[in-house]
């Protein structure tokens, strides 16, 4: 007999320091796995914001100072953003975005991927690398924001 299928969801709340800021999730989404009891399936870490993400990688001080300086040498803050031209936008107008563009944000979000990671869990655990953290990254400015994670499996 096939054991049962289980959906677990949790949601966490935490306020950026803004500007391309990382912030290792990894013990969190290991408590929610452990805490969903799903031993053997999937944990999807999800950002619902589009200047926000969530990235595997390594936590470590070099490889951050060269990915953002990277992001910022390919998307510099100062250059024009159609996204930040009031004169031209039209469409979803928020107005704290008026006092401080974040177009800059937008398009380094989209260069990074899809706003979420997938990583197996076997045995109750998240099946992550020797130095592979799950890694939440603001892009924008200091902002309240929240993540999702929901393990499925059994």
């Amino acid at each position: 007999m096939a054991a049962a299928m289980k959906v677990f969801q949790h949601e966490t709340r935490l306020r950026t320091a803004g500007g391309l800021t990382v912030t290792d999730i990894t013990e969190d989404v290991r408590n929610a796995v452990r805490e969903s009891g799903v031993v053997d399936g999937i944990a999807c870490i999800y950002s619902p914001h589009t200047t926000c993400c969530v990235r595997v990688n390594e936590m470590e001080t070099g490889f951050l100072e060269d990915f953002c300086d990277l992001l910022r040498r390919l998307v510099p803050s100062e250059s024009y953003y159609a996204h930040d031209d009031w004169d031209r936008r039209t469409e979803n107008i928020c107005p704290e975005d008026m006092d401080q563009g974040n177009g800059h944000s937008h398009c380094m979000a989209m260069l990074l991927g899809t706003a979420g990671e997938s990583v197996p869990v076997r045995e109750g655990e998240l099946q992550l690398g020797t130095w592979q953290r799950v890694l939440f990254i603001e892009l924008d400015r200091e902002r309240d924001r929240r993540w999702l994670v929901q393990v499925v499996g059994s």
